[in-house]
């Protein structure tokens, strides 16, 4: 009998012990979640029940959770969210492993000129105003594709100890100086602490895309007013880049979104323009894998992962800041293809047979994602990551609302050689308001521009290709590609201007 009891207790003890030892999860790989509370009458997507996603498809909503009754019980503390001092500090807790290069030790360029006063400013109430808008409710945005400095242009530019890269936009200034929110996509990184492309093309089998800190400067004083920065090369120069960058972006007066320092920063922002108030958006459906060398706690902080879930909740958190109509850039798709249900081949590392077998893969399905994001609560998408231009086209969102998507603005600037990657366009949208008050799209067209390697003189300029914003620029490329663009962009956006 006293064997039988001592037996009892010892498997009793055991199973308390395992009991006790519960679930336990890798604290490298847990998931930490980036929640704002959803304003009064928007939707929550962290209270809402839906599939298990991918581990970086949408740490901010990694399980549903409901709401607890009010009780008595007491509040138990939670963990206050770590919020760097500066890029030392981020570094030691976000990089996980470091990228394939030396670290550099030197300071950011100094500008080359005064740097040009920013447009828009934040106000205390979360908003960027502009002190030269009139408040007519008519707001004109212009949109371009990729902004990207690389190693041919940096080669290029190379002015002594620094660079000039002002005849990138020489010809688009007068152009861009006709709108009253200017918007691009920052292609890459700009970290003093990292090698140039000029100096490290490649990393980690990977295209560098590191640019000197003047890049900015051209880049604000081409009238640029804002960036995002949700794109592939956003991880090139790790944690310490991100910082880096940030701060080069902030110097120069550029509004900005994409990346952050941290989970308490906003994931949109909104801008008045001209009594419209708009939101931008930024998202990623993926990261060159560099993204895999930052902590999982560090993905979340900084970057923007695409997923329906998030979108739903940053597009109303959006509109509860005051936003009233939501672009958003999505980077995605497949490079050098103007196709966005484009599909590829790779070469298989077996052969069955003289010829080497080729496996068809099937990429991101952009009208699908497009669909996502309109039935989110996005207003216009622009696409972004091809180096191509694609088509324009307006989907029906879940709600009735006509939404426009261009799956992709193609390059705007780069060192990049064939056509179609020099083929670019500046979109120009207008909105207004309608009697009831609502702002809707009143109007939208392009101007097709064209990117050359030298032309009188100047460095990688891009050049509009229709008059009257030609000018009396002449070159033989000038018509094809023109042409081009057209049947690229499709019949459904008009053109502005006249070949």
């Amino acid at each position: 009998m006293k064997k039988t009891l001592a037996l009892v207790l010892c498997l009793l003890l055991a199973a308390a012990l395992f009991g006790c030892g519960g679930d336990k999860t890798d604290p490298d790989r847990e998931v930490i979640s980036i929640h704002t509370p959803a304003p009064s009458g928007a939707p929550d997507p962290d209270q809402a029940a839906h599939t298990a996603a991918p581990d970086n498809t949408d740490p901010a909503s990694p399980t549903a959770v409901p709401i607890p009754a009010a009780t008595d019980a007491p509040v138990l503390p939670t963990e206050e969210p770590f919020i760097a001092a500066n890029a030392d500090e981020a570094e030691a807790r976000y990089q996980g492993y470091y990228l394939g290069y030396d670290r550099v030790y030197r300071d950011p360029l100094p500008p080359n000129a005064p740097i040009v006063p920013p447009r828009y400013t934040l106000g205390a109430d979360g908003i960027y105003h502009s002190s030269a808008a009139t408040n007519d409710n008519e707001a004109s945005i212009m949109f371009t594709g990729d902004l990207m400095c690389q190693e041919r242009q940096q080669i290029a530019c190379r002015k002594g100890s620094t660079f000039d890269f002002n005849d990138f936009f020489y010809y688009m200034k007068d152009l861009f100086s006709k709108s009253d929110l200017l918007v691009g996509n920052l292609e890459g990184v700009s970290s003093a602490s990292a090698p140039y492309m000029c100096e490290v093309p490649r990393v980690d089998d990977s295209p560098h895309l590191n640019a000197p800190s003047v890049f900015l400067e051209t880049v604000r004083s081409a009238g640029f007013d804002a960036v995002v920065m949700a794109n592939n090369h956003a991880c090139d120069a790790g944690v310490r880049g991100i910082y880096e960058t940030l701060d080069r972006v902030e110097e120069y007066g550029l509004i900005h979104t994409g990346t952050f320092r941290n989970t308490e920063e906003p994931r949109f922002v909104v801008i008045d323009v001209d009594g419209i108030r708009i939101g931008l958006i930024s998202y990623a459906t993926y990261f060159n894998h560099k993204d895999e060398r930052i902590t999982r706690e560090g993905q979340n902080a900084m970057l923007n992962y695409y997923s329906p879930e998030r979108v739903s909740r940053d597009a109303a958190l959006a509109r509860a800041a005051g936003a009233e109509y939501i672009f958003c850039y999505i980077h995605w798709g497949v490079e050098y293809q103007q196709d966005p249900n484009a599909t590829f081949t790779i070469p298989a590392a077996i052969k069955f047979t003289d010829r080497p077998l080729r496996l068809l893969v099937k990429t991101n399905d952009q009208p699908r994602i497009a669909q996502e994001l309109a039935d989110a609560g996005v207003d216009y998408i622009l696409g972004s990551h091809p180096h191509a231009l694609q088509p324009y086209d307006v989907i029906t969102a879940s709600d009735g609302r006509r939404v426009p998507v261009i799956y992709s603005l193609g390059n705007f600037v780069s060192h990049q050689q064939r056509n179609i990657t020099r083929d670019t366009i500046v979109l120009r949208v207008v909105l207004t308001r309608d009697p009831n008050g609502k702002v809707v799209l009143a109007r939208e067209g392009y101007v097709p521009a064209h990117l050359l390697q030298s032309y009188n003189g100047r460095n990688y300029p891009v050049i509009p290709l229709t008059y009257p914003y030609r000018k009396d620029n002449a070159h033989s490329s000038f018509s094809p590609a023109y042409y081009r663009i057209v049947q690229a962009i499709g019949p459904k956006l008009p053109v502005m201007g006249t070949l």
